[in-house]
């Protein structure tokens, strides 16, 4: 998201470089600049992160538009959380290969996560804490809290 929070920009730098180290060799994260195509209402999105493992498929040969990613990531930021949480997720289920959307706020260290299951439906997780970790489904990694918010300095009253 430009023009974000230096919280934002920070949390969405770490995930993008934890995804990056953690799956390199199958899998390739990319940051907010790559563009997510969804056929189904013909356009694009900029997801914070955005995961594609295997074979990349670029929307008519422009290799700044994926059509297949499969784990995506939202930074959460006050003026779009709404937006993020509900259309844009709906949005994004449209596309086949998509399995694991995941909201991460900036305010507090807190990640939830949708999961699709094998019925089309979606399985709810949220983590909490600093101290805790996180795993994802659909690229099998584990991620702890403390790195994805490296370097966040949350204010006082959150806590």
């Amino acid at each position: 998201m430009a023009g974000g929070t230096e919280a934002h920009i920070t949390i969405s730098f770490n995930a993008t470089k934890l995804f990056a180290d953690r799956l390199r060799g199958k899998c390739r994260a990319y940051q907010s600049d790559m563009k997510v195509w969804v056929e189904e209402v013909g356009t694009y999105f900029y997801p914070d992160v955005t995961v594609v493992c295997g074979e990349r498929r670029f929307h008519k040969g422009q290799r700044d538009i994926v059509e297949n990613p499969i784990l995506l990531v939202e930074v959460l930021s006050q003026s779009t959380k709404e937006y993020d949480k509900n259309d844009k997720f709906f949005t994004y289920q449209h596309i086949e290969s998509f399995q694991e959307y995941v909201l991460i706020s900036q305010n507090q260290p807190a990640v939830q996560q949708y999961i699709r299951q094998t019925d089309g439906g979606w399985k709810y997780k949220a983590t909490i804490g600093l101290n805790s970790k996180v795993y994802f489904e659909s690229v099998d990694a584990t991620l702890s809290l403390q790195d994805i918010y490296d370097l966040v300095e949350f204010e006082e009253e959150i806590l």
